[in-house]
């Protein structure tokens, strides 16, 4: 770990605790400037800064490129507030129960919510109202991107918002858990039709979030930040949380989540676990290095080659195996994304030659680049897939 990356943690930890930061020790603000981009959190890293005074504080030069991205921070969460406001009231209007995620709900809990950025926002939806709320939103402003059986991808203001009749979470099971949540006690009424998650559920979910982001390519320190602030914020028995992971087959993931958030945060839990030492050195690389994502160390490429290496126990003929992987896709995904094949079964050989022509002369650029990735990422994709193995995620 770098000292900027230490002082990094450091600034998080003063955010999450709302308390002074210490003062820098021979710093290079550039080199956290970007640690602090490749997390996505440097807004958070700015206000920090802020706090230091006298011969700490920072010279205008060295600030400047973090005030910059501060002030588009609060900019970005104004359209991004519109955004929901609006959908609410489309919703609500017209009697759709919806139940949001991640960011839109975490980051009221944070000191400054206007700072806790996100990329997308989820929203859950009954399947029978899908389309109806995509229709009803379209009408007020928002812009189709993309359409599913699952799922419609919509814009309003730049801001990109998902519509999904599933929870996403790391497997099936997970999924499963969340089903009906509408009528579950896993869930809670703002009011008569907007949800959110209960705060243990929500943790369930969070955790599982990021382990799926590990089996994609990483995770980064903001998706850490959230479980830190749901135990620091709610009401959460951990035991129970433990034993809801347990049952769901994440426990050991979960306490190695846990036991990092303590480390780094210094979150306010009673709470000992220890972790191994190579796997730690490996989470560490993925959550500093990675950034939000994990392509900070890699790029889809390397994913998928982690996950080739993982499923086959084996190294040497991985890469081969990802390459081919590249034009293998399950027929529901090909129903999903291609309405022709979706309402004429018998198209289905069409769709899956349509998916071969957007891979080679739509995305051929960005395939070319991950095979090479396939290739020359091996060792860190071993080292993550080993990471899996050892968080015992499946």
């Amino acid at each position: 770990m770098t000292k900027e990356q230490q002082y990094f943690l450091h600034l998080v930890k003063s955010h999450l605790n709302n308390t002074t930061p210490e003062a820098p020790n021979d710093i290079d603000y550039s080199e956290l400037f970007k640690v602090s981009e490749i997390q996505d959190m440097t807004a958070i890293i700015a206000v920090e800064l802020k706090k230091l005074t006298g011969e700490n504080k920072l010279t205008k030069a060295q600030f400047s490129p973090f005030n910059q991205v501060l002030g588009l921070t609060v900019q970005n969460y104004e359209y991004k507030i519109e955004g929901i406001e609006l959908l609410k009231k489309v919703l609500c209007k017209n009697e759709i129960r919806h139940l949001f995620l991640k960011g839109v709900v975490l980051r009221d809990l944070y000191p400054s919510p206007e700072l806790r950025t996100s990329g997308d926002t989820d929203v859950t939806l009954n399947k029978e109202d899908l389309e109806k709320a995509a229709s009803l939103l379209i009408d007020n402003g928002f812009k189709l991107q993309q359409r599913s059986d699952i799922q419609y991808v919509l814009t309003y203001n730049n801001e990109e918002y998902q519509l999904k009749t599933y929870i996403d979470c790391l497997n099936e099971k997970h999924e499963s858990y969340f089903d009906n949540i509408f009528e579950s006690n896993k869930s809670t009424a703002k009011n008569e039709y907007t949800y959110t998650l209960t705060p243990i559920n929500h943790l369930i979910y969070v955790a599982s979030h990021m382990l799926k982001h590990f089996k994609s390519g990483g995770a980064g320190i903001r998706q850490l930040c959230d479980i830190d602030i749901l135990l620091r914020k709610s009401d959460i028995e951990l035991n129970e949380f433990i034993r809801l992971c347990c049952e769901l087959g994440i426990e050991k993931s979960a306490k190695v989540l846990l036991s990092l958030c303590k480390r780094y945060f210094d979150t306010p839990i009673a709470f000992d676990y220890n972790i191994d030492d190579a796997l730690n050195d490996t989470l560490e690389n993925v959550l500093l290095n990675g950034g939000t994502f994990g392509y900070g160390i890699g790029d889809i490429g390397t994913a998928r080659l982690m996950n080739t290496i993982s499923e086959s126990g084996s190294s040497k003929s991985a890469s081969i195996k990802a390459v081919f992987g590249l034009f293998s896709i399950d027929k529901e995904a090909l129903y999903h994304n291609y309405e022709f094949a979706r309402k004429h079964n018998i198209l289905l050989p069409a769709a899956y030659l349509k998916r071969i022509y957007d891979g080679v002369f739509k995305r051929g650029k960005g395939n070319i680049k991950h095979i090479k990735s396939m290739f020359s990422d091996r060792e860190i994709a071993s080292k993550m897939s080993e990471m899996i193995k050892e968080l015992e995620i499946e």
